[in-house]
């Protein structure tokens, strides 16, 4: 993938995920029913349910319950600041810092396969994690 494509990736998909974070929040203007089609369907949670109110939790200081609800809404919300703050940073430096530590990263982990297993590991604790509190 070339810089610009990665870029533009990243910075859409930032956008969207803030665009998703404030459509749902709290406050504003209504509940919104789960986009989580795997809990619409099975009724059962997914690794990933409650990223969103995980953050709205971290966004009014409440780290804790942010954790609590769901630990992946911590990495997200870094994520959120961090990824579009390092790229407009690189756009005007001139620089394709983040870039190559795509390219790094993702080299790392096509040679080292035990980092996929254990990144699977973790999403299968959270999903275990998720169900528990569920029921």
């Amino acid at each position: 993938m070339t810089r610009r494509n990665l870029y533009i990736f990243f910075l859409v998909l930032s956008l969207a995920g803030y665009v998703w974070v404030f459509w749902t929040a709290p406050g504003s203007g209504g509940h919104h029913p789960t986009a989580c089609l795997f809990k619409t369907v099975t009724e059962i949670p997914c690794p990933s349910c409650g990223t969103t109110r995980s953050i709205a939790a971290l966004a009014v200081g409440d780290v804790q319950e942010s954790l609590l609800i769901n630990p992946f809404g911590l990495l997200t919300a870094f994520a959120l600041v961090i990824v579009p703050l390092w790229i407009l940073a690189d756009i005007l430096r001139k620089r394709d810092s983040f870039y190559n530590r795509y390219v790094v990263a993702e080299r790392y982990v096509t040679q080292h396969r035990w980092v996929v297993l254990l990144a699977g590991l973790i999403i299968v604790a959270n999903w275990i994690w998720n169900i528990s509190k569920a029921m």
